[in-house]
């Protein structure tokens, strides 16, 4: 019977040094994951355990990963937070205590719920990343208490990430001739969760600097779909660009729709909801012509996404970004796992700290001081993309372009 890699490594080190990291005589090392199997952001949280898991599998069936000398093969525990920072933390505690794991990752989607597990996690001593969230609240608290959180890492960028790449493909498309700005003015449409408040608490400057005003700044609950009384506020005021974020897919679809519905006339730059595939079955053509990103997934036109979907496919999955996003998140943690050649928390930080993990959405090199990965065309492209006759295609930055933007 497979034993605990931690169970195991208690037993061993009676009688050894306490110097020695890992256990030859291992043979399971198991990672608890905490994120949103049920709730408003199930799709994306479902996709992230499977694409883990899909990479485990692959893992296991090679032999596992060499630690010590010894093979030990992965053991995937998945407990549901449903977006809910209350259930992220006792999902987190059980996981740490009752399954007793040997590191974790954390929240797999939800920045409110990583940010709320992190100071849990940090006191019991073990390795901790995160999948998706990018809220810079968690970068902030790393870099404010760095010894604390030693051994805590993102698996995504920050929040400023996505804020700067709408700034720029505005501010370029502008600059190219492409779009008129007409007044310049901007409004904000948002989920009120830390990653809808810290994309547009982000954003907001950069536009504002440039001589943007803001005419709206509307703050709504997660999974919201009635937008009715802010489109009226929106037509009243006619912002040139509406900016809007959500991860929730249904608030979404309800707010494309109704922009149609209602005619509001904007340059419409989505922020996450659109790399969700059902967000284009649920919407039609009622979104042709927004923008949207991070198109982190472009099966149709990248030959290494293509790859992967393709990979994927022979296991009955149907990849999109939240896959993508998830593959190499745990390819990376198995790469550093195997840099390393040990769990403790320690050297896999610092095996962290000195990645250059090349995968499909990218290059993943650290800010060591935030430990946050890097942006940009050498590590992780931020790609803004259009929807153009019912396809979405990279039209920002140049070096991801595959069409012109309309």
């Amino acid at each position: 019977m497979k034993t605990s890699f931690t169970r195991t490594l208690g037993a061993a080190l009676m009688g050894a040094t306490l110097l020695t990291a890992g256990l030859a005589s291992a043979e399971e090392m198991k990672i608890g994951v905490v994120g949103p199997l049920t709730g408003p952001a199930a799709t994306s949280g479902i996709a992230m355990r499977d694409a883990y898991q899909f990479v485990a599998d692959e893992v296991n069936a090679a032999g596992g990963i060499e630690m010590n000398g010894e093979k030990v093969t992965l053991n995937l525990i998945f407990e549901d937070s449903a977006s809910r920072p209350e259930m992220g933390v006792s999902a987190a505690q059980k996981l740490l205590t009752r399954d007793n794991v040997d590191l974790m990752i954390g929240d797999t989607f939800a920045s409110s719920v990583t940010i709320a597990l992190m100071d849990v996690a940090a006191s019991y001593g073990k390795f901790v990343m995160s999948g998706q969230p990018v809220s810079s609240e968690i970068a902030r608290k790393v870099e404010s208490s760095p010894e604390q959180f030693a051994n805590f890492w993102k698996g995504s960028w920050n929040s400023d990430a996505y804020a700067v790449a709408v700034y720029e493909a505005v501010e370029g498309l502008t600059e190219a001739g492409k779009f008129d700005p007409g007044s310049k003015k901007i409004a904000f449409v948002f989920e009120d969760t830390d990653y809808g408040k810290s994309n547009a608490e982000y954003a907001l400057p950069l536009f504002t600097e440039a001589g943007w005003s803001e005419v709206a700044h509307e703050a709504v609950p997660l999974g919201h779909a009635d937008f009715y009384p802010q489109l009226s506020k929106l037509r009243a005021e006619q912002p040139d660009v509406l900016v809007s974020i959500f991860t929730s897919v249904n608030s979404g679809v309800a707010l494309v729709k109704q922009i149609k519905e209602t005619g509001l006339d904007t340059l419409h730059v989505a922020i996450y909801y659109p790399l969700r595939p059902e967000f284009h079955e649920g919407v039609g053509s009622d979104s042709e012509g927004m923008l949207w990103t991070p198109m982190l997934f472009d099966p149709v036109n990248n030959e290494k996404h293509k790859a992967l979907a393709e990979r994927l496919a022979e296991k009955n999955i149907v990849a999109n970004g939240d896959h993508a996003q998830g593959y190499c998140q745990f390819a990376l943690l198995v790469d550093n796992l195997k840099r390393a050649g040990t769990f403790d928390p320690a050297q896999l930080s610092e095996a962290f700290g000195t990645s250059a993990f090349d995968c499909y959405t990218g290059r993943f090199v650290y800010d060591t001081t935030n430990h946050s990965p890097k942006i940009g065309p050498d590590f992780l492209p931020v790609a803004v993309a259009q929807v153009q006759e019912g396809v979405s295609r990279a039209v920002w930055p140049a070096t991801s372009a595959t069409a012109e933007f309309k």
